[in-house]
């Protein structure tokens, strides 16, 4: 069986991070995703433990933050990531390369 082509620039952080920003609504006024972690594990098909690192390593970074009653908010940065790496996953050759 013949290897997919990987992005070698998507982490999984990163496909997360996309995951969120797809499955906002808004509240409000203020788009938030509304998962708690342990629908967060079973949606991306993970545990909570990894779910909490990848929100923590996100939040270090800038791109999420946590809102109310357990909801997490993409950030203008987290935005900003996602623009810049379509525009590299456009130079690498597409949807076929995007991990």
């Amino acid at each position: 069986m013949k290897d997919k082509p990987t992005n070698p620039f998507a982490s999984k952080e990163y496909r997360f991070l996309c995951w969120l920003a797809e499955h906002q609504s808004t509240v409000a006024g203020k788009k938030v995703v509304r998962f708690s972690q342990k629908e967060l594990a079973v949606e991306c098909e993970s545990c909570e433990t990894t779910i909490n690192r990848w929100l923590a390593t996100l939040r270090d970074a800038g791109c999420v933050e946590s809102a109310k009653k357990g909801n997490y908010c993409v950030t203008p940065r987290g935005h900003a990531v996602i623009a810049k790496m379509k525009a590299v996953e456009k130079v690498l050759g597409g949807k076929e390369n995007a991990g």
